[in-house]
């Protein structure tokens, strides 16, 4: 696995950057004596901020999670003598070097950041601190494949300030520090949770624990806790959803491009192919020890499990690369919750027909238009470069026709099915919406084209950073954008407020209603250019995209078949709908049998 940032890496932390930039000064950080409060673990004061907001940052939560703490469940946070001045961002997560968080953190030889890195930040209206009432939170969980990013790549100030609530962002263990089990491990546990081996999950039930505790002396309502995340933020967001460890500690959810994708335990551990009757993951916990500790299968438990907590970072991350390898290195590249029957007891689907088994608490859910033509557009499949390095798609109409059925399986996965399951089952209700904005710049490359309402481009819209520099590069028309970025933050500031979107806080959107099976159900979010903000009809089911795949005559038969696997094998989401008598048919002609899956084929 290489951490050498690429060009489409580069692009890719584009956005994020814009909330690094604009949360950026020059200036010292100065405390403000009336922002002082007591929490939990002493007293702290924050500082004045943008919009006529407080804001505390680097707020520890949990204790660090070192030394023997490393791969342990989030233990309490320390105490501290004296006023802690919270007025400057905690230390990220240990991460690959990025753009996204450029050279703002410590940097070991191959990553950046700190294990003690366990913080939050809170930002509040000035007003909160003597309101009559407590304000609804908004509780942000950032994305990044989960393996990179921080609490500080989004500026809170104007959501808090615009729509009355206070926004909590915080830190969560990220890579292989986030998401690690091993038999030693396991066996030297102090308990289920330290077994458990979904520590990042585990750490925003802790900052979920600290809201409940805390969030009060910043003005906010305990009872009004709304969580919130995009990408693998919205992944994890479904997780809080899930898991019967996060019951009671927030009451809405939204989910920004998330999925419901697992990581299976035991695939994750396995290291010899022979220890379970199905192919395991590259990289796996168990050829990852194997590669550190030479002689790892003589040691105790105890001893292996020592040894680990003292292998450095560095050496860790440099027992997964695979030499040459720029693709994707097994279960860690993008790691996610196992279902280990602690934090998850059961796959999602399942879950979500009682609602006696999950969080059952109103769900917005939604995704954007293009979402994987971010990914799509520094491929050299789908693109050529001009001058060496301006992208430029191949073939202009089988880059959106592969984009179109990408995007529509997430959203599928993500959006359709899991909120029929949770209504048909009497589940609370779920709002479902698409991002469609692609009013971006033409020259000197076509972005409404190549990008398209893509990935992440949602999120300078909910946080009303859109009309911030540097966005203005890449989008057109300001007044617009920003009309639509106040209808997105309204609709969802209403939402932290009452459990329903409504018509946004100010009662100027068109109704959002939720889901129903017949008729209207989905928000498409666009520019009044382009139809503007409205309720459609607009189902997806596995048979109706395998059914437009058969019917497709621009795609030939490799294509149709190379599609349906892509689509229904390897998805972003979750792997089902894929039946190999089907594809082996699929088009009336028999489709390859043997193709490389990563470490497998099949």
């Amino acid at each position: 696995m290489s951490f050498r940032t690429s060009s489409a890496a580069c692009f890719l932390i584009f956005i994020p950057v814009i909330f690094i930039l604009s949360a950026c000064s020059s200036d010292a950080p100065v405390p403000t004596e009336s922002t002082r409060v007591t929490i939990t673990s002493g007293e702290l004061r924050g500082k004045e901020h943008l919009v006529d907001t407080f804001a505390w940052f680097g707020i520890p939560y949990a204790a660090p999670p070192v030394g023997d703490l490393r791969w342990r469940a989030p233990r309490p946070a320390l105490s501290w003598e004296g006023t802690f001045d919270a007025v400057e961002y905690g230390s990220l997560c240990f991460q690959p070097p990025n753009g996204s968080s450029g050279d703002i953190a410590p940097r070991t030889e191959r990553m950046m950041g700190s294990e003690d890195c366990l913080s939050l930040n809170v930002y509040a209206p000035k007003s909160a601190l003597n309101a009559a009432e407590p304000l609804p939170v908004m509780f942000w969980i950032h994305g990044g494949t989960n393996l990179t990013g921080s609490s500080q790549t989004e500026e809170g100030a104007y959501l808090a300030s615009s729509q009355n609530v206070v926004v909590v962002s915080a830190n969560y263990r990220l890579g292989l520090l986030g998401w690690f089990r091993h038999a030693a491990l396991r066996a030297t546990a102090e308990n289920e949770a330290d077994a458990s081996g979904n520590f990042a999950a585990l750490d925003l039930i802790a900052a979920l624990q600290w809201v409940q505790s805390n969030i009060e002396n910043f003005g906010g309502d305990p009872s009004r806790v709304t969580i919130f995340g995009e990408s693998a933020g919205g992944r994890n967001t479904w997780t809080l959803v899930q898991s019967p460890l996060a019951k009671g500690l927030f009451h809405g959810a939204i989910v920004e491009s998330g999925s419901l994708r697992l990581t299976d335990p035991l695939k994750s551990e396995a290291y010899d192919k022979t220890e379970i009757d199905y192919p395991v993951y590259k990289n796996n916990s168990g050829e990852l020890v194997a590669k550190l500790l030479k002689d790892a299968s003589s040691r105790s438990e105890l001893d292996t499990a020592k040894k680990l907590r003292n292998v450095s970072v560095d050496d860790l991350y440099a027992a997964a690369e695979e030499p040459g390898s720029e693709g994707d290195v097994g279960f860690i590249s993008r790691p996610r919750v196992f279902l280990d029957g602690y934090v998850l007891i059961d796959s999602p689907l399942e879950l979500f027909k009682d609602p006696s088994r999950y969080n059952a608490v109103p769900i917005i859910t939604g995704t954007n238009r293009d979402e994987l033509k971010m990914f799509m557009m520094f491929g050299d499949k789908w693109v050529d470069k001009r001058f060496g390095f301006l992208p430029e798609a191949k073939n202009t109409e089988q880059y959106n026709r592969a984009g179109a059925y990408d995007a529509d399986y997430w959203r599928l996965t993500s959006v359709d099915l899991p909120t029929e399951i949770i209504t048909r089952n009497g589940g609370a209700p779920v709002y479902n919406y698409r991002f469609d904005y692609d009013d971006l710049i033409e020259w000197p490359v076509d972005l409404p084209n190549l990008m398209g309402a893509a990935h992440g481009l949602d999120m300078l819209f909910v946080f009303g950073t859109n009309d911030k520099f540097p966005a203005n590069w890449i989008m057109r028309n300001k007044e617009a954008r920003v009309e639509l970025s106040d209808t997105m933050m309204n609709y969802w500031g209403q939402f932290a407020h009452t459990g329903n979107p409504g018509r946004g806080r100010d009662e100027r959107a068109p109704r959002w209603h939720s889901w129903r099976e017949e008729g209207d159900h989905l928000m498409l979010l666009d520019t009044n250019a382009d139809g503007g903000v409205r309720m459609i009809e607009d189902r997806l089911t596995i048979d109706r995209l395998k059914q437009r795949l058969l019917d497709d005559e621009l795609l030939d038969h490799k294509q149709r078949c190379e599609m349906y696997r892509k689509t229904f094998l390897t998805g972003f989401s979750a792997n089902f709908g894929f039946d190999m008598d089907e594809y082996r048919q699929f088009g009336g002609a028999s489709c390859p049998l043997t193709y490389s899956l990563g470490e497998r084929k099949i």
